[in-house]
């Protein structure tokens, strides 16, 4: 039986005749951590909008938990166990920590306009628990203490720990972080990871793009790289990051200095 929950089956996506993504193949297993790397403009971004929905391949499919998500809107590849965090939340900085981390269960939540006039305690309720939910959240990344701040009015690494926060409150069986790490401290970077490692623990099954090599070698079992929107290499983190390729395009090591340190083949 097939078990995979993510398949990427030559996937293509262009914008303006420029090829953002270009014949991308993945699979992710029930569970793992998968790193994806490349430099800027690799397409890694990209990727993770064609996974969630945003964007529609030209070419190839998309699978996830076996569903086909050609046709489907992003809340509905979010209803089917799928979340994900952004590089920026500049769009809701006037949100409240708390507020913003409540979206991440928005979707889970069906409210009528008939139950909001006419079951006004019963939304209420669940807004309550929602809201304990959240704050949940937030104290596992020990910042509850911000829970009433204005994103606005945070440190961006600090933004960047609330938007994890609020696409795990959905519990989602399929996470997609977005560089988690950029632009954060040091005991930043620590709290993530330590975020990481108890998803490692558990079920959830993460991609993860980031820049930080040692952050994601750290904490993923397999990783890919990509360069001009192609995957130059993938499987074990040792093997991709000797991939002669992968030196050359994204540790800046030029293919004829690696063919030197490795010798003669």
């Amino acid at each position: 039986m097939d078990n995979k929950i993510l398949e990427v089956s030559g996937v293509t996506c262009e914008f303006g005749g420029i090829r953002a993504v270009d014949d991308i193949s993945i699979e992710v297993e029930p569970g793992s951590i998968l790193g994806i790397i490349g430099p800027n403009g690799a397409g890694k971004t990209v990727l993770l909008n064609l996974i969630n929905g945003v964007y529609k391949p030209l070419r190839g499919s998309i699978q996830i938990f076996g569903t086909p998500t050609k046709r489907l809107r992003p809340d509905q590849v979010a209803r089917l166990g799928v979340a994900r965090t952004f590089q920026s939340t500049d769009q809701f900085k006037e949100f409240r920590a708390i507020d913003y981390v409540m979206l991440g269960g928005f979707y889970q939540q069906y409210r009528s306009l008939a139950a909001c006039i006419l079951g006004f305690n019963i939304v209420a309720k669940r807004e309550r628990a929602e809201s304990r939910r959240a704050l949940e959240m937030l104290e596992q990344l020990g910042l509850a203490h911000v829970a009433t701040e204005q994103l606005s009015q945070l440190p961006y690494g600090v933004q960047k720990q609330i938007d994890l926060a609020r696409a795990m409150v959905a519990e989602p069986r399929l996470l997609l972080l977005d560089e988690p790490t950029s632009g954060t401290t040091s005991s930043e970077r620590t709290a993530i990871a330590e975020v990481l490692k108890n998803l490692g623990r558990s079920d959830r099954t993460v991609v993860v793009v980031d820049h930080d090599v040692r952050f994601l070698s750290g904490h993923c079992e397999q990783l890919v790289a990509m360069s001009y929107g192609r995957k130059i290499a993938a499987g074990s983190v040792a093997d991709v990051l000797a991939d002669r390729g992968v030196r050359e395009a994204y540790l800046g090591i030029p293919a004829v200095e690696a063919a030197e340190e490795e010798g003669p083949a």
